[in-house]
Order: structure tokens, then sequence, then C-alpha cells
């Protein structure tokens, strides 16, 4: 590649994209930095760095490149160092024979690409790429290949006197901590929820749950096995003699700025001792309603019943189904000066300024139902539970609420009627359940079509019969085709498909007398609650998740 001086400021000046005061005060303040001029440019509000990005590309004929659409080989760690490429802002992409391609920020920076053209020993052919998202794939490449090298060394190295070792004594460049804390960064770039950590027969599988399904991360041999289950337990307090017995552990991680809380459980297996760690943000909470994906219909009934000023509002649905958002998203929006609210949890995942949050502890006696007994004592205007668990917790909640005071909590149930019948299981009259209860709100999380590889189609006769529609009328539906930045899954991210359930006059009389799921269901429906499989339905359409989505997570379509 040839290459000729050239000033950034001149050619957008020349062109007309700057005036010639816009770039005096640029040059002014870049004077007083060791700021690049493109970053003042773009600070300064008078161009976006896309629009910079493309101008560049136009005017020196190097092409701009989504890096979102890339895959990159891991084994391209090994030709650049992570120092230049983090400092320079340049990240490898592919190599064919003698040429390295790489995608940079700053085309015009010709001294750093003749640097890496003499280091690598490659013809170098430049891409164009935002900063940040040059950033995040240095982040994840060099990352997965520390985790790689270190899994690599322990394979290779005698780890018997491993377990002897404290925390103190294990040195931060020793090939277990790197590999732990490479695979800690990888989980958290990755947004990953959990990690689980397998042993199989001849290896040791490494998978991330990510957007609620797991994907996998490494395998390697199985020989590290005992050396990363004992670092674990070192690092979460647990006992690293006990392999017969469950434990739990929990420590914090901070990557990039970015704290979150580990919590570890160890789980005794076949072949040794399964792993699999939670990975939750436990920095202040902060999110709003209208973030939590509900409908406008939706999200007007949740707001009316967070304003209840007693009763029990329930948050229903399975493991992982963001129920404890939406607690805390809810406590968030009414917590006020002249209100008291506390929380009893298990754990404490996240930290709300201003209220009061408590977590149990069954070891030393503190249960839910012993810390819900203490709280009533406290003067509480509002209580969330993290769990109604058993009949004396449930009993004690439902006093509260028809006392007077606003009681948020969770129970594990498909959808909001079968919550009903569940307490009413669990020992608490119909009369009280229907007197206490203010609504119930069912949830499931469902992935998000991919934006970068998504896709119209028309819907098939079998889609439609699903989905209500004569099998003749043309609906345009919407999948993600796969590409790098989803993991090849067509999904990136995840949204709530929820039921409200209001408890209205016609719904206590039908809990109070009827007693039986079918019958509060049609009350329900009939009341106007939109049930799941119809507000699925509705992101279907609307393109938001798509049809085999859907079908996954429901167990019944309509």
């Amino acid at each position: 590649m040839i290459y000729k001086s050239m000033k950034l400021g001149e050619m957008l000046l020349a062109e007309g994209v700057l005036s010639d005061e816009q770039l005096n005060t640029a040059l002014d303040k870049q004077k007083n930095s060791n700021r690049k001029l493109g970053e003042i440019l773009i600070t300064e509000g008078y161009v976006t760095e896309k629009e910079l990005l493309e101008f560049l590309s136009r005017q020196l004929s190097i092409p701009y490149l989504n890096l979102n659409t890339v895959e990159i080989d891991n084994s391209l760690a090994e030709l650049l160092p992570e120092t230049i490429a983090r400092v320079h802002v340049v990240v490898p992409l592919e190599k064919a024979d003698s040429t390295l391609t790489v995608a940079v920020s700053d085309p015009l920076d010709f001294v750093t690409i003749r640097n890496i053209e003499s280091l690598t020993k490659c013809n170098i052919n430049v891409v164009i790429a935002e900063k940040t998202k040059i950033e995040n794939r240095i982040d994840k490449l060099y990352s997965y290949h520390k985790a790689s090298t270190a899994a690599q060394e322990l394979s290779r190295f005698s780890i018997a006197h491993e377990e002897e070792k404290t925390a103190a004594e294990q040195d931060s460049d020793e090939p277990i901590v790197r590999f732990i804390n490479n695979m800690f960064e990888n989980a958290i770039l990755n947004n990953a929820s959990d990690i689980h950590i397998e042993p199989l027969a001849d290896s040791l599988r490494i998978r991330f749950r990510i957007d609620g399904h797991l994907s996998l991360y490494m395998e390697t041999n199985a020989d590290i096995t005992p050396s990363v289950v004992s670092r674990l337990k070192i690092i979460g307090n647990m006992n690293i003699a006990e392999k017969r017995l469950p434990q739990d552990g929990r420590i914090s991680y901070t990557v990039n700025n970015r704290t979150v809380d580990l919590r570890i459980s160890v789980l005794p297996c076949v072949f040794g001792e399964k792993i699999v760690i939670r990975v939750t943000n436990n920095q202040s909470f902060n999110y709003k309603k209208e973030n939590l994906g509900f409908s406008k219909e939706n999200l007007d009934k949740f707001d009316k019943l967070i304003k209840n000023p007693h009763g029990i509002i329930l948050v229903t649905g399975a493991t992982g189904s963001g129920k404890t958002t939406t607690l805390y998203t809810a406590l968030n929006e009414i917590k006020r000066d002249d209100i008291n609210i506390v929380t009893i949890e298990n754990p404490v995942e996240m930290l709300i300024e201003g209220i009061t949050q408590v977590e149990i502890n069954p070891k030393a006696g503190l249960t839910f139902a012993a810390a819900l007994r203490s709280i009533l004592r406290q003067d509480p205007d509002v209580i969330m539970v993290g769990e109604i668990r058993d009949e004396e917790t449930a009993k004690i909640a439902v006093s509260a609420a028809i006392t007077g005071h606003l009681v948020f909590s969770t129970l594990h149930t498909y959808d909001a009627p079968s919550t009903i019948v569940r307490l009413i299981d669990m020992g608490i009259a119909p009369y009280m359940v229907s007197s206490a209860v203010s609504g119930i709100v069912s949830q499931k999380l469902l992935r998000t079509i991919c934006t970068q590889c998504k896709s119209a189609y028309t819907a098939t006769p079998a889609e439609l019969d699903v989905l209500g529609f004569e099998t003749d009328r043309q609906v345009t539906l919407y999948k993600g085709l796969g590409c790098p930045r989803c993991n090849y899954t067509g999904n990136r991210g995840r949204t709530a498909i929820c039921e409200v359930m209001q408890m209205t006059p016609a719904l206590r009389d039908a809990v109070h007398f009827l007693d039986n799921l079918e019958g509060i269901e049609k009350a329900a429906i009939d009341d106007g609650m939109v049930t799941l499989s119809q507000n699925a339905m509705e992101k279907v359409l609307s393109g938001e998740i798509s049809f085999n989505e859907m079908m996954t997570v429901l167990a019944s379509p309509i």
C-alpha cells in the first residue's frame, strides 16, 4: 500500500466539512492536549465518528467495515502483540498468504501501520472502523487468547501442590490465575449471566449462558480440572479439601471499571465437581419501567399496580426470567423520602439507594419468615420479599398486605392465574387470597432478533395458522440469518413477554367462589388480561422476536 502525507484538517476544510473557525478552534484545543484532531472534532460535535470515517473512506479509497459482521480467527492474537493493538487501537482481522488485514480508527497514522508491517513481516491491508468497536474486538480477541494460552500451560506443567496454596500465595502471573481471570473477563465482555464449568470423562467444558442459552466458550484438557476447582474455591472462601458436599461462595470482580458479583456454586458429580457461577451487576440500580420491554397496555397496568397503597403484587416466572429486575424497577419507581421501603433477599443482587436491604442467613436462623416478622416491627410502608417459598412466609406476607402494607414478592409459576392456585395450595384461604392480592405479573424472557442480520420473509401457512390468520393471507415476519455479532444464532439481546392480571371485583369473585384454574383464567381474560401467548404473538408481528423463538419458549402457542 502506498501512503502520502495528508493532514486531516486540510482535507475536511477543502471538502467544506469544516469551517475555518471550527478548524482553528479544534487545532487550539489540540495544542493543549495529547488527543488527536479527529477525537476533538467528534467531541466538539463538528462531525460524528461515522461521518468522519465515511469521509476518510471516500477520500483515501479505504473501505469502511462494520466489525459486528466480521468473525476473527483467535490465532491472529499471536501475530500482533496486545500492547500495540491497544495503544494504537488496531485489531487484526484476517491473514491471507502474506497479507494481513487490520482495522484502524485512524487511517492517517502511517507510522503505526508501517511499524505493524515491519513487525508482522506482512503486507498490511487497512480498513476503517469505529474506535469503540475496535476496542471491543481487542478485548474479546486477546482475553480469549490469554485464557487459551494459560490452559495450555496448565496442561504442560505439574500442578500437584496447587491445592495447598492460599489466595495470597498464588501469584497473578501463574497460569491458573490468568486462566480464571480471563474466563471471567470473557464472560463479562460477552454479557453472560452464568458460567458453567463441567468436568467430563476426558475434558473440561466451559460454557457461557448468553441471552438465556448456553454456548461453548472452551473445551480443554481434563487434567487442569483440579486446579480450576481449587482456585475457584480459594477465591470464593470455600473449603478446598471438601469434595463430597455442595458449597457456595461469592466474590466481586472488576473489568474495565465494571464491577460484577460472582456467586459460585460447587456440586459433586461423577467426574469431579461441577461449578456454576452466576454473574450479576452489584452496582447501584437505576432501571426505568419503560425499559422492561412491556407493551404499552401492560405497562399502564403495571404502573397502576405499583401505585396501590397496600396489597400483594407478585411477579412470577421461571428462574432467570427477569423477576428480580422487575421488582427492583417497581421499588425504584415508587421510592420517596416519605415512605419506608425494606427488602428481604437471598442474596441482595443489586443496590438501590435509599432502601433498606436485608440479606437472609438461614444458618444463623435469619430465614425469610423470621426476617419478615422482624421487619414488620420496623415501621415499613413497603416490603419486598425475594421469594415466597413456604406456607409460613406466605401467611405473614398476606397478613401484612391486609393490614395496610404494600408487599412485593415472587413465585415460581408458569402464568398469572396458576399463581392464585399455588397460594391456595400453600394453605392460604381463597377469601384471604382475593382480599390480599392486588395483581400478578407473569413474565418470560425471549431472545430478540439481531438487528445486524435481520431479514423479512412471508409467513408460511403453518405460521399463519398458529398466529390466527387465514392461510392465504400475506403477512411479513422477521428472523435473523446469523452473523458474528449474534454468534450465528440470529438473536441478540432479550425482551420480556408478560401478562398482567389485575385483581378486579369479578376476578375476586372467581377466586373466592370458583377456586379452580380454568375459572380464574377465564375471568382474567374476560377482564382484559393479555396472555403470555398473545403478547408473544404481538412481538412476532412487530418484528421484535422470531416465530421460532416464540414456539421454543411457549408450551402452547395459542
